[in-house]
């Protein structure tokens, strides 16, 4: 949409009245995309609200290639998938024992959150976490490797490395943890 990227223009400039139209345009259906992945109303709205601030308060540094509203999307997509996460884990960090459901949510939810990564077409995002993952501790990165670039099962990692599938579980977590507290997300 041609206005979007007019209106965004404009809001880089640090317009609030462009802001305050991205805004009314964009809210509405942006919490109904949000509301499918996390299956709760109230939640989708904080979510929502929550990255308009993040947008207004980033406006000078965020690089938007391309359509502005699909990069919205991708952002509140990421959004969605990291506060699933949060929620699903801030009782209890690393060491937790993750349900068989919670886990295949949260490994579904990463593969699509990878290819997110990949349509922004960030080499500068995609050398920040490979920066990150490098500060890993061994296992944890050893572990973190094996399942998202070897694809290998926690099943298959778990009998390679001699641990637990909980262990792996909780290696993987904690690299996803690094990972999204590095890039502020």
């Amino acid at each position: 949409m041609e206005e979007l990227n007019k209106i965004w223009s404009d809001v880089k400039k640090g317009e609030e009245k462009a802001f305050y139209s991205l805004y009314t345009l964009l809210f509405p259906n942006l919490v109904k995309y949000v509301r499918q992945i996390v299956k709760d109303e109230f939640l989708a709205e904080d979510i929502v609200q929550e990255l308009f601030i993040k947008i207004w308060r980033n406006r000078n540094s965020l690089n938007i290639i391309g359509q502005v509203q699909a990069y919205i999307y991708k952002m509140a997509h990421h959004s969605s998938i990291n506060k699933l996460q949060h929620l699903a884990t801030s009782k209890n960090r690393v060491n937790r024992m993750v349900s068989d459901e919670e886990w295949i949510f949260i490994r579904d939810t990463y593969q699509v959150d990878e290819l997110i990564i990949e349509d922004i077409e960030c080499d500068d995002m995609d050398g920040l976490i490979r920066k990150t993952i490098d500060t890993l501790p061994e296992k944890c990165r050893e572990v973190f490797l094996l399942s998202r670039y070897e694809d290998l099962s926690n099943e298959d990692i778990a009998q390679k490395l001699g641990i637990s599938v909980h262990t792996v579980r909780a290696h993987i977590y904690h690299a996803l943890e690094v990972i999204r507290q590095r890039l502020k997300i």
